[in-house]
């Protein structure tokens, strides 16, 4: 059985969609004249970086994870997708927990996605005209991933302003949910083992694919 997995539509278009959702939309909202401008931006920004480091991305899993890491942590309101993926148990948790919570989920979460920089190719964006005031702060982009040969992905981002920054807190990929994907995962564990028996769930899957990264790296 797979674990805390995700349940979205497989294929690249997917994979890119996830990527972009974890990179960089910090961009100063002075700057950016609007969150999908902010979204243009990391996509060019991403082709650029896996392209820069193909070779290595394909050979070296601990550089896969540090980029994925150094990609992905800065970005994302992790308080907020935290809290949001937990929904009732996260008020109910103790300062400590959350915080333990927090981290382990955002270790889940970048080494799940950073396998993902191996499956790259060309892609577009198509953004659909949001439904937002002009001036909101926490806005859905409404966007659609085209590649070559194959059919467009629907990928929404749930993003918002913070100390003057563009943060996403969920990606909604073909009607589904990162946020609520998780949510009744962890409720499941929180009923059985309680809020401790998550974070220490979470956190042995974590080292389990911490070791089998090592030892697959090692046997090269």
């Amino acid at each position: 059985m797979v674990y805390l997995k995700p349940k979205f539509r497989t294929g690249v278009s997917a994979v890119v969609g996830l990527l972009l959702f974890f990179c960089a939309f910090a961009t100063s909202a002075e700057t950016v004249s609007s969150p999908e401008q902010s979204v243009k931006n990391v996509s060019e920004s991403l082709k650029m970086i896996l392209k820069d480091n193909q070779a290595r991305i394909k050979t070296d899993a601990a550089y896969v994870y540090q980029l994925a890491n150094e990609v992905i942590a800065p970005h994302v309101d992790f308080n907020r997708l935290s809290g949001l993926a937990l929904g009732k148990h996260w008020r109910r948790a103790s300062a400590e927990q959350k915080k333990e919570f927090m981290r382990q989920f955002q270790r889940l979460l970048v080494r799940t996605y950073s396998t993902a920089f191996r499956e790259f190719g060309d892609w577009s964006l198509h953004f659909i005209p949001r439904r937002d005031a002009a001036d909101a702060e926490d806005v859905i982009v409404r966007s659609e991933i085209q590649r070559s040969g194959a059919p467009p992905v629907s990928v929404n981002y749930r993003m918002h302003q913070k100390n003057g920054s563009w943060l996403a807190y969920d990606v909604v990929i073909e009607g589904i949910s990162l946020v609520t994907n998780y949510r009744s995962t962890f409720a499941k564990e929180v009923r059985r083992n309680g809020m401790d028996g998550l974070i220490k769930r979470v956190t042995k899957l974590n080292n389990k694919r911490i070791a089998a990264a090592q030892q697959a790296q090692a046997s090269r």
